[in-house]
């Protein structure tokens, strides 16, 4: 069954740790229909995976309702404003064939102030790249723990993006790259990229003019651009700086 709200229901005492505090939480279903409370919306075709993971989160202490839908076609009746967050478990086979791609982008635009975060066993970066590119405000391994699934909802809800450690350096080289490419891309023509790309291998005017088939002159005239571009002086200080900006994204 989807769309029926869990809640935490302490039990009035005192409690002196988080474990003991687990162990006496209780779940009951609350409504057919979640309350215009903070709530985070799970979404997993996998029922006893879901009802598993909505006990854990609330289990230890997550502080938001939590409705469960058996996938994004069920969240479709429901208003915007109702969630605060939404967890998606996507399956292998779906991932990879970008079929969660368009759901992403359906839920992000069809719930704009509830980040999107998705779970799954697959961990490439590039998979990991392209939902963070549609949208989405985290990334979670399937093995992940409650601990690390509540620090995801956390730094969503938060603002921020999560990404598990192991990826996160793969990521900051790939999204840093791309901004600087970016930026770049406005700094300079596409025929200066192309001259840069022989200038930092110390290669002279003729060299760079043989290599790219330009005349000397256009080469020169293309050098001065970048050197004033870079506020440099000459070619050392335009390749040493050049470098260095590569070197930020390697």
């Amino acid at each position: 069954m989807s769309g029926i709200t869990y809640e935490r229901i302490p039990d009035g005492r005192p409690v002196a740790d988080r474990r003991t505090a687990a162990r006496r939480a209780t779940l009951h279903i609350a409504s057919e229909n979640p309350r215009p409370q903070r709530s985070l919306a799970i979404i997993d075709g996998r029922v006893l995976s879901r009802e598993h993971l909505s006990w854990e989160l609330l289990a230890n202490g997550l502080g938001l309702h939590i409705v469960n839908f058996g996938s994004v076609d069920d969240i479709d009746d429901f208003d915007a404003s109702e969630f605060s967050a939404i967890l998606v478990c996507v399956d292998d086979a779906r991932l990879m064939d970008n079929s969660i791609v368009l759901e992403i982008e359906e839920l992000v635009l069809r719930f704009p102030n509830a980040p999107v975060i998705v779970q799954a066993d697959i961990c490439g970066f590039q998979q990991i790249l392209t939902v963070l590119e549609h949208g989405a405000r985290g990334y979670l391994p399937g093995n992940a723990g409650i601990s690390v699934c509540m620090e995801a909802i956390s730094m969503a809800l938060a603002g921020g993006v999560f990404v598990a450690a192991e990826n996160l350096s793969d990521i900051q080289r790939i999204l840093g790259t791309r901004r600087y490419q970016s930026k770049r891309g406005t700094m300079f023509t596409p025929r200066e990229e192309d001259v840069i790309q022989v200038l930092r291998l110390g290669k002279a005017n003729k060299s760079i003019a043989y290599t790219l088939n330009l005349a000397p002159n256009t080469v020169k005239v293309h050098v001065r651009n970048i050197l004033k571009k870079l506020r440099v002086t000459n070619r050392s200080e335009a390749i040493y700086k050049i470098n260095a900006m590569y070197d930020e994204v390697a």
